[in-house]
């Protein structure tokens, strides 16, 4: 059998996966336990009138599309069915070199999944450009079709990036410009932002930047600037992390900084002012504080720490763990025990001037949490008894080995920004919708308690503060104007990073810099 050509993939592909027939039972094992137990109880159901016969026990299906193994699509999970059907549609950018496009059918069980068979597609058909649309055969892996019968009906057509107007602009280049397609979040015209390197930055070693207009660029410093707003606010201080922890000291190395920067102390100082204090921190399960007893958990968040200093306060804290959706009993655990929430953001309301309060955002990759204070020279040594002192972290040294004594602290480098425009008010809603997600009651909760969300402030209803409609024109006529999106996914909107990779790249043409601690994204190597 000769081999087919690997060609390269870049565009878009439109695909729309309708159903599948006659698929194999590969749930034998239950089905072999209901013979028995009807077998058992045949008789007894026989003197009952009005009982049906037990329900078929079946495949669970679904179809996953990859490209050289990269998964691009996936659609939702049909329940004991043999001959399922989807309709599901996706419209998916790719930059592939592969040789065929899979359509892979799966059974999903309790714990992961089982393969069925699969479809493959051609890059060399795809490359005509034409529509191809088609039932096809499900072939296992032994090269068979996988049960007597068993076929996927899809359609499938290959777009090449020239024939795609969207990326034709640049990125946010004309107002036809839509952002990045299926966020939750459109794109949003109007508004500044201040980029971040680290928790601080020494203004020396920072590059001298003259912008188009003849004025010089102006650096940021994160933790004294996100200091600065949550002093200043006055209506609402909105936090989330993967940590916060309250004794995180955030102005360091300022002589002219006056009163406490501790988090804590600033937190319940400006609660005891009458700012609406949220914070909503990941709930780590392995952590516990129970009548006197803690164990500060595998990951070390400090979450139950953090939780207790303000018990007795008005700052109100929310330990949110990582919820799966529609799943099964072992998905949810798993869920909620290996994986969290990552995102960082501080939002907080700031002078809009004429006595006008708006809202600002504060997001990225900085937590405000223990050892994440670092500077460009990312010294492991010499602040230790300095800046570090009670701020030494290092995952590989720990007091629970012994005296950390003369061990290296663990550097932290990470970007950050802050959001000042109508795209803050998206970080807001993301937040709002987050709390009362997590708030709401759950098992005896719903009967101890009626379930009321009056932690968070209606900002409608507050007259000062401008809202989402008025905020784009705060920036009206600023050379220096931003395009922003709040990139969140939709509910059934997967593998979203690497959407925004791959549009960004396709559609830029003059400049990238990007940084990520993980890039593992193979299409998106090939866009770049």
């Amino acid at each position: 059998m000769t081999s087919l050509r690997v060609s390269l993939l870049h565009g878009n592909l439109d695909i729309t996966v309708f159903e599948a027939r006659n698929l194999p039972n590969m749930d034998l094992f239950h089905k072999n336990l209901l013979d028995l137990f009807s077998r058992l109880s045949v008789k007894f159901l026989s003197k009952m009138d009005g009982n049906d016969p037990p329900a078929k026990i079946t495949s669970d299906p679904y179809v996953t599309i990859s490209v050289s193994d990269a998964v691009i699509g996936r659609t939702f999970v049909i329940s004991n069915t043999e001959n399922p059907t989807w309709g599901q549609h996706f419209y998916v950018p790719v930059a592939h070199y592969a040789s065929e496009v899979h359509f892979v059918v799966k059974d999903s069980d309790v714990v992961g999944s089982e393969t069925m068979g699969a479809v493959g597609i051609p890059v060399e058909q795809l490359l005509l450009g034409l529509p191809i649309t088609g039932t096809y055969p499900i072939i296992g892996a032994n090269g068979k079709q996988c049960n007597p019968g068993a076929v996927l009906t899809l359609s499938i057509q290959y777009i090449p990036m020239d024939m795609v107007p969207f990326y034709h602009g640049g990125v946010g280049a004309d107002r036809s410009y839509q952002g990045v397609p299926g966020t939750y979040f459109p794109i949003r015209r109007g508004g500044s932002v201040t980029l971040y390197q680290d928790a601080h930055a020494h203004d020396e070693k920072l590059p001298q930047l003259l912008l188009a207009n003849g004025r010089m660029y102006q650096h940021g410093h994160c933790w004294r600037d996100i200091f600065d707003a949550i002093s200043q606010a006055k209506k609402l201080i909105y936090i989330t992390g993967w940590s916060v922890y309250h004794l995180v000291q955030l102005v360091r190395e300022d002589p002219n900084a006056k009163g406490s920067s501790v988090l804590g102390e600033i937190l319940k100082f400006k609660s005891q002012e009458g700012v609406r204090v949220l914070l909503l921190v990941w709930d780590d399960p392995t952590s516990i504080s129970i009548l006197g007893y803690k164990n500060n958990g595998v990951m070390g968040t400090s979450d139950e720490e953090t939780r207790c200093y303000f018990k007795h306060s008005s700052v109100q804290v929310l330990l949110c763990p990582r919820i799966a959706g529609k799943s099964t009993w072992m998905k949810k655990r798993e869920t909620g025990t290996i994986y969290t929430h990552h995102q960082k953001s501080a939002i907080v309301d700031a002078d809009a001037s004429n006595n006008r309060r708006k809202i600002v955002a504060f997001v990225g990759g900085l937590d405000l949490f223990k050892g994440r204070y670092d500077t460009q020279d990312h010294s492991i040594f010499s602040t230790l008894k300095t800046i570090h002192k009670e701020d030494y972290h290092n995952a590989n040294y720990n007091k629970k080995q012994g005296s950390t004594d003369g061990c290296p602290r663990e550097p932290w480098h990470d970007l950050h920004c802050k959001i000042d425009g109508p795209a803050a008010y998206d970080v807001l809603t993301n937040f709002e919708e987050r709390w009362k997600k997590a708030s709401k009651p759950r098992g005896l909760q719903k009967i101890i308690a009626s379930h009321s969300d009056s932690s968070l402030l209606c900002i409608d209803r507050i007259p000062d503060l401008v809202g989402l409609a008025d905020a784009s024109t705060l920036h009206e006529g600023d050379p220096e104007g931003w395009h922003v999106q709040v990139c969140q996914k939709k509910k059934k909107k997967k593998k979203l990073v690497k959407l925004i990779f791959i549009v960004g790249f396709i559609s830029c043409k003059y400049y990238i810099f990007m940084s990520d601690s993980v890039f593992r994204y193979c299409n998106c190597c090939n866009s770049l």
